[in-house]
């Protein structure tokens, strides 16, 4: 009834993501995706010569990652309120090495809104999400980005011990968020990588490192 896109906001609210959706009624296109018109174009950085490639050396291989505009709020923060990339406008595409992106086809780029996770990702970073990997047995420690049917989107590291789930905030003045007994929250995927922009330029950096205590 509420038409596209907003009606994408309740059936997110009702637990239902699109690929759901695409299931239920195949012959339905069920996704509300819009990206922007992009004509890439390969740029050869450097100067001098240009070397050619060895034969029988690997093709270079990129992927183009979308930025949709969303974010991701630390704790403190309330995020944006889709659970489902593929419902979200794509504002911009990022070119990553095909390295970078394991399952290019669930990668999405948000931006970060808060200061909890500080120093290791700060307010206005880009972070990359693998939306395959959701496997709470598989996430302890690692950071990733959850959904909450009233906070949105929130970044934080899971933490699982002991049956009891935690989102953690890097930044100790904030207090762990227990998650094991409110059904409403729900891993959306793993941030393999973050961009930021600092006094000295642009530079990618993994995320997949533990903290060490």
């Amino acid at each position: 009834m509420a038409g596209q896109p907003e009606c994408w906001l309740f059936w997110a609210r009702a637990g239902l993501k699109s690929s759901d959706l695409r299931e239920m009624f195949p012959s339905t296109r069920a996704s509300a995706r819009t990206s922007v018109s992009a004509v890439c174009e390969i740029v050869h950085a450097g100067s001098g010569a240009k070397r050619k490639r060895p034969k029988g050396a690997p093709k270079m291989e990129m992927a183009a990652v979308p930025v949709v505009d969303m974010h991701a709020g630390t704790s403190g923060r309330t995020g944006g309120q889709f659970s489902d990339f593929d419902t979200a406008t794509a504002e911009g595409m990022i070119a990553a090495s095909a390295f970078w992106c394991p399952n290019p086809a669930q990668m999405n780029c948000l931006r970060v809104q808060g200061t909890a996770t500080s120093p290791l990702i700060n307010d206005g970073d880009i972070v990359a999400v693998d939306g395959s990997q959701t496997d709470p047995e598989e996430l302890s420690r690692k950071i990733v980005v959850a959904w909450h049917r009233n906070k949105g989107l929130s970044l934080a590291r899971f933490i699982a011990a002991d049956g009891v789930h935690m989102l953690e905030s890097e930044n100790r003045d904030f207090n762990p968020v227990a998650v094991e007994k409110d059904r409403t929250w729900q891993i959306v995927g793993q941030v393999l990588w973050r961009i930021r922009k600092g006094p000295c330029g642009i530079f990618v950096e993994q995320t997949s490192v533990c903290r060490v205590s």
